[in-house]
């Protein structure tokens, strides 16, 4: 699901205030309570946004929720420092920070909640928007001759970042930077061009 944006939407001033308000409440309502404490009304109650703004906006509360993850996901794409390992491991840097706080178990509970209801259209649409926010990174990459312009894109970051999912929550190690760095090593030796 694109995000809202066409002639009418503004990208600041209230809308955007409402939109940050809205995805705070969203995000902390997960945290607490997983994806079933994400009601309409307890999101209008936290926000201080009228419920009738949030069923114009999300047609159900599966979009709200992954619309507060996209805009969180958006904080871990770095600025580009013109070098492809040190800019996904300021990305993957960024991811473990987020899965390592009380965000990341609420976030595979969402996921998990998503299969169960059998609305995996959301988590590919999440996925889908995550990459786009990726393709700075990997465009740059590829204009540097450092990956093939053939490059799977999903499958390198599904590589790298499932690695470190398994790590975390599967494993249950810590993560650090000599591990790091060895992950971003051996994504970059499979997949940079020679």
């Amino acid at each position: 699901m694109p995000p809202r944006t066409g002639p009418g939407s503004r990208p600041g001033g209230r809308t955007a205030s409402v939109t940050a308000k809205v995805n705070r409440a969203v995000l902390d309502l997960i945290v607490e309570g997983g994806a079933g404490a994400c009601t309409y009304a307890q999101v209008a109650k936290r926000s201080g946004i009228d419920r009738s703004t949030l069923y114009r906006r999300y047609p159900d509360r599966w979009e709200m929720m992954i619309d507060a993850f996209m805009a969180r996901a958006a904080d871990v794409v770095p600025d580009l420092q013109g070098n492809f390992a040190v800019d996904l491991k300021l990305v993957l840097t960024r991811l473990i920070e987020i899965l390592e706080s009380p965000l990341g178990p609420a976030l595979l509970s969402l996921a998990g909640e998503l299969r169960a209801a059998h609305a995996g259209d959301y988590s590919r649409a999440y996925f889908d928007r995550r990459m786009v926010q990726l393709d700075p990174m990997f465009d740059a990459a590829i204009a540097r001759g450092e990956l093939p312009a053939e490059v799977d894109r999903e499958e390198l970051f599904t590589f790298a970042a499932g690695a470190i999912y398994f790590r975390l929550f599967i494993a249950a190690r810590a993560i650090d930077d000599a591990w790091l760095d060895s992950l971003v090593e051996k994504v970059c030796w499979l997949y940079c061009s020679a």
